[in-house]
């Protein structure tokens, strides 16, 4: 492993992201960050798909693992860091406590060539002596690690008391003249090393103009992006402005619609209604008609002598007989009754659903800046069987007790992004309790949902409870109860950095780092259990 951590005043950047501590024997990875050999070693060992623990790039193909003796010939066939490793070794020096060497009063001055501290009197005395006299000397409070490491004399790696002042170009290898004339004899090209520096000095000043450039393209190109996600906002409130007037104008057209179709049918009960009930006076008064001239027949034929019965008779016979005649005509009366009918053309309603399905559509097309992530995230499909998604993915409730409550963002991680819910309701029926969050490594179109987000998930995720869960190891630090007893309104958010450090939000306050080397992609979460019976996503943030 490395050695012991530096000073607080140490650049950070010279400390090891597996094991904090100062590098010992970095090693450069393919995606330019930086390693122990021992941790790099480590780690492979248990992570065989040989992936950056920071970046997720490649370190090696894993089958150059079965086309060698093991990690360690892949390992230490990537280049070493020397100007990493010389500006550790300044910090060590430089970390020291600032004693003479010589008389151990307080050191104002180092030896650039022995790296050794000391007092105005012993540095005087140091330039003094033949074996010393060429060393050069420095103050030692103006003095830097990284001025410290490009002062350094450069030592042959075979002859280590001789130093460097040729190159062989062939071998790629500083030596010195012994080296020259014993083991690079035939070595066409040997250059001065000095010069050999300057082309390369000038060669990586061109790399970082180069990188520089490029790096300054990227930044407009993520502006740009920027823009356009604000462009793409207005355009959204612009297309559901003009969805709403579309659809009001439709639903408008429908309700009249329905009002004429409604009213027309009303007017045809009523226009019905009338002719029947004409008919049907008319037949009643016809059948009052008919039943008097039938009582005075029958009153006749059973109380009338003979003459009685014929006058009757003569004076009945024209008149039953346009009573007959009139009543003869109900047919006509019948006939005059009508029913309506309800028309509604099936073909045109298919043909209106059809052109209102064509009406509008929603096209996405590249833009000049590139493709872009979609707007926003919501709860993922593959939720916990308690809860009930709502509002487009955007809210989650959940609908029984006990557990099975996860919710899962529906797309990756960005980092250096807040991914934020905020508590709406909570159930009067449950007590102190915390609200389980973190990230999980796994897609969750692939991710098997455990009863709870505590226990059941081990080294796929890292959750914030109770306790730090970091990928099924538990972690102590101050932050267990930043999620417990939460009202309502509160927000709560993870945020995953560029350095693969895990945060934790709470109320638009970071609540510090969680977990450290969290792989990517990552998937944020949120467990609702106890009292947290429903939340909503709020919109993704880059805090300041």
């Amino acid at each position: 492993m490395a050695t012991a951590t530096a000073a607080s005043s140490a650049d950070s950047d010279t400390e090891c992201s597996v094991c904090h501590e100062l590098f010992k024997n970095p090693k450069l990875l393919p995606c330019a960050h930086v390693l122990c050999r021992h941790c790099l070693l480590s780690w492979l060992a248990s992570n065989p798909e040989a992936l950056c623990p920071l970046c997720r790039g490649a370190i090696a193909d894993p089958k150059e693992k079965s086309k060698t003796k093991g990690w360690e010939e892949v390992v230490d066939a990537l280049p070493d860091d020397v100007a990493m490793a010389a500006l550790v070794e300044s910090t060590r020096v430089l970390s020291q406590d600032h004693v003479c060497v010589g008389c151990k009063s307080a050191a104002v001055s180092i030896c650039l060539n022995c790296n050794d501290m000391m007092c105005q009197a012993c540095s005087d005395l140091h330039t003094k002596f033949s074996v010393s006299s060429h060393h050069k000397v420095e103050d030692l409070s103006s003095m830097t690690a990284e001025e410290l490491a490009a002062s350094q004399p450069d030592h042959c790696s075979v002859h280590t008391s001789k130093p460097c002042e040729l190159f062989c170009p062939t071998h790629g290898a500083a030596i010195c003249h012994l080296c020259a004339s014993a083991k690079h004899r035939a070595c066409p090209d040997l250059t001065k090393l000095a010069e050999a520096a300057d082309k390369s000095r000038e060669e990586l000043s061109q790399m970082v103009t180069s990188l520089l450039t490029e790096e300054q393209q990227l930044e407009e190109a993520v502006a740009a992006l920027e823009r356009h996600l604000e462009a793409t906002e207005k355009v959204v409130q612009e297309a559901v402005a003009e969805i709403d007037m579309t659809c009001d104008k439709l639903e408008n057209s429908v309700k009249e619609f329905r009002r004429r179709l409604k009213e027309m049918t009303l007017d045809a009960k009523a226009k019905v209604k009338d002719t029947v009930l004409t008919v049907k006076v008319t037949l009643l008064d016809h059948r009052g008609r008919l039943t008097s001239h039938r009582r005075v027949v029958n009153r006749t034929t059973r109380g009338s002598t003979n003459k009685g019965m014929c006058d009757v008779t003569r004076a009945l016979r024209d008149r039953v007989k346009d009573i007959l005649d009139t009543c003869g005509q109900r047919r006509a009366h019948l006939k005059a009754v009508s029913m309506f009918t309800l028309i509604i053309d099936a073909a045109a309603v298919s043909r209106i659903e059809k052109e209102l399905s064509e009406l509008g559509q929603v096209k996405i097309s590249p833009a000049s800046v590139g493709p872009v992530q979609s707007l926003g995230w919501r709860f993922h499909t593959n939720h916990g069987k308690n809860i009930v998604l709502s509002n487009d993915g955007l809210t989650a409730e959940r609908v029984r007790g006990g557990r099975n409550g996860i919710v899962v963002a529906d797309q990756p991680m960005v980092p250096d992004v807040l991914y934020e819910i905020r508590i709406d309701q909570l159930d009067p029926r449950y007590s102190s309790c915390y609200l389980p969050c973190g990230v999980v490594l796994t897609d969750p179109d692939h991710l098997r949902l455990p009863d709870t987000a505590c226990s059941g998930w081990g080294r796929e995720a890292v959750v914030i409870s109770g306790a730090v869960f970091n990928r099924g190891h538990t972690v102590n630090n101050n932050l267990n109860k930043a999620t417990l007893d939460l009202s309502e309104g509160t927000r709560v958010g993870v945020m995953v950095t560029t350095k693969a450090e895990l945060h934790l939000w709470v109320n638009g306050s970071d609540r510090g780092v969680i977990a450290t080397i969290v792989p990517t992609p990552c998937f944020a979460f949120f467990e609702l259990r106890g009292r947290y019976q429903q939340v909503s996503v709020l919109p993704p943030t880059h805090p300041s």
